[in-house]
């Protein structure tokens, strides 16, 4: 596997990412500042704003959210995507119970097939669904994700493949694209919507109605935009990090029994209203929905695996 073309490609779709996510929150503080001075027209209020003539202070403010999000996402990831269920570290340092041995001896077993420099952080999620993610910025700081329904329903070579899935995502550097998409998506909405509710206030110019238009609007297309966003960039991903689980094991095998599994344990329970983390949803193994999913289906997944 062209190891290196995967992660600069990945590395490109992170940037792009997010200057498109800067680029949003940097329209919707140029919307607001339109409907603050109460411009007579939208593009005359715009230009007024983008060279200073009236200061965008609604603008420079956005702009100034939108890096503080990157930034504390960024320091702050793993609390961020464990947030909402009971987790615990497996540190090798400390005791560890029968079962924490037990993953982590795979862990290293992967590591050490693979020939992986690094050994990300491993961390176990109290939950009853079936379901594993990795994150993390970059090598560095790391991690892999197991939920304890997981680790006590599957068969060793078919968590060792779920891991070796996970493992995989942090070796194409395709974790950074996963968090950003993951958090920063959800940040968004949650400003655009309070743009909204917060700065419409009875403007009568046409300009400044313009503007309140046009975010009004953005309520309904920032979701479909970032849904398709987010499934153009997951379902690659998704595809990669299976043949990589094949190609660390040398047997697609165990990640087709798996995959199986854990989709047949969604189809008999609903787990909707028990995980409450949405940043989770693109970096699970498994994505829940039909459709519009996030991933690409079980079926294609081990087609891909069987070389169909």
């Amino acid at each position: 596997m062209d190891f290196k073309s995967i992660i600069s490609q990945n590395r490109a779709k992170t940037n792009a990412v997010l200057i498109t996510y800067i680029l949003i929150f940097i329209l919707i503080g140029l919307l607001v500042d339109v409907i603050r001075i109460n411009a007579f027209s939208l593009s005359a209020g715009i230009r007024e704003l983008i060279t200073f003539q009236v200061f965008p202070t609604v603008t420079v403010c956005m702009l100034l959210v939108a890096l503080a999000i990157i930034y504390i996402s960024i320091q702050n990831f793993t609390g961020i995507m464990l947030n909402g269920s009971e987790y615990k570290h497996i540190d090798p340092a400390k005791v560890l119970s029968k079962t924490e041995r037990y993953i982590y001896e795979i862990l290293q077993e992967l590591i050490k097939e693979s020939q992986t420099p690094f050994t990300p952080k491993l961390y176990v999620l109290e939950a009853p669904y079936m379901n594993a993610f990795a994150s993390g910025w970059d090598e560095k700081n790391s991690l892999i994700a197991l939920t304890t329904a997981i680790i006590k329903n599957l068969q060793r070579d078919e968590l060792k493949a779920v891991m070796a899935h996970e493992l995989s995502h942090i070796r194409h550097g395709d974790i950074r694209l996963t968090m950003c998409v993951g958090i920063l998506s959800n940040i968004m909405l949650l400003v655009a919507n309070s743009a909204v509710w917060i700065f419409m206030g009875n403007n009568h110019e046409r300009g400044a109605n313009t503007a309140k238009t046009i975010l009004l609007a953005l309520q309904f297309i920032l979701p479909i935009f970032t849904l398709f966003l987010q499934m153009y960039l997951s379902r690659s991903r998704e595809y990669m990090a299976d043949s990589g689980a094949a190609y660390i094991m040398e047997d697609s095998r165990p990640m087709i029994r798996a995959l199986q599994k854990i989709s047949g344990d969604y189809a008999t329970n609903d787990y909707s209203e028990i995980d409450t983390n949405p940043t989770r949803k693109a970096a699970y193994i498994f994505d829940t929905t039909e459709v519009f999913s996030t991933h690409p289906s079980i079926q294609n997944r081990i087609k891909s695996l069987l070389g169909r």
